[in-house]
């Protein structure tokens, strides 16, 4: 009996593009003692808390929730809110305020009622698994602080750049997990949302045509949008924001950016012109707008292999 081999079938899976950006800023670990208290604030971008021990009481928007070891909750933007540990012994926990620039993601988020969730809840999740992860992360950042790594400048900066990626994945990963969770839960996923009209809506996609079609004038602002659509300054606003979860300013703004990180990534376009692309008055307006987004010089942010010596941008 002679066996054939079977000849290989040559296949290609396409996945599809991923450009969502997740900005994490004032990320800190805390211990806070009896009677600690923060005061009534709220922020542009998303919170997310995680109570590691003792109680605290969570008051968001005049609503009281009770805060404990295990607990997370996720306050979305524009939302009032305030902190007090309630109990008797210290109140350890982590705060992540962060950014991410998916649409789907801020309107479920901005959609659903401020709850809290718990570990227990999530027994056959990776939750735990990526709160090794975590541990691990803040446990090297405490020793970074305190004790030198005996290696070279060089190496040290490596060092804390794959600790900062490290630690996006991880939140990545937890907030995948919440969601998993939350769409789990029948009552949670089955939550009525504010329904839209279809003018709303469409009105909504006009302006989000307008702005991605004119990226590129200095000029683009709200009231100019209005005026080209025949809406009044405040409809614009109130109609992109219920639909878009972020307002029309916000959205020019995390568009420049994306583009400009995509213009000096994949393009050796000088940054004059990529200036000139998004609507940028001179390169130096870009230049400085850029560093304020990233912390860095569009220069400095572009690949060494689009960067030429001799060519002066």
């Amino acid at each position: 009996m002679i066996l054939r081999r079977r000849t290989p079938i040559a296949y290609k899976v396409s996945f599809p593009n991923i450009i969502s950006t997740l900005q994490l800023i004032g990320v800190h670990y805390r211990v806070a003692e009896p009677g600690w208290t923060y005061p009534d604030h709220h922020h542009k971008i998303f919170e997310l808390l995680y109570c590691y021990d003792g109680n605290s009481h969570q008051y968001v928007e005049g609503s009281s929730i009770a805060f404990g070891k295990g607990d997370w909750l996720i306050i979305p933007p524009g939302l009032r809110h305030y902190a007090v540990n309630s109990g008797l012994s210290n109140y350890i926990y982590l705060s992540f305020h962060f950014d991410i620039d998916d649409l789907k993601f801020r309107e479920w988020f901005q959609s659903q009622a401020v709850q809290k969730w718990n570990n227990q809840q999530m027994q056959h999740s990776g939750l735990n698994h990526q709160l090794e992860h975590l541990d691990e992360f803040i446990k090297n950042n405490i020793l970074a602080t305190t004790a030198s790594t005996g290696f070279p400048e060089e190496i040290e900066e490596m060092i804390l750049v794959k600790e900062r990626l490290r630690l996006q994945a991880i939140i990545l990963m937890i907030l995948t997990e919440l969601i998993d969770v939350q769409l789990s839960n029948s009552e949670n996923s089955n939550t009525a949302r504010k329904a839209n009209s279809l003018y709303e809506v469409e009105t909504a996609h006009q302006i989000e045509k307008y702005i991605a079609a004119n990226i590129h004038l200095p000029e683009l602002t709200v009231n100019l949008i209005a005026e080209q659509l025949c809406l009044s300054r405040v409809q614009c606003h109130k109609l992109f924001t219920k639909i878009y979860k972020i307002s029309p300013r916000q959205y020019i703004t995390n568009l420049r950016l994306k583009k400009s990180k995509h213009l000096l990534l994949h393009t050796d376009l000088k940054i004059q012109r990529i200036s000139e692309q998004l609507g940028f008055a001179s390169q130096s307006h870009f230049s400085r707008q850029f560093k304020r987004w990233t912390g860095v010089s569009p220069l400095n942010y572009r690949p060494k292999s689009y960067t030429n010596p001799i060519r002066k941008d």
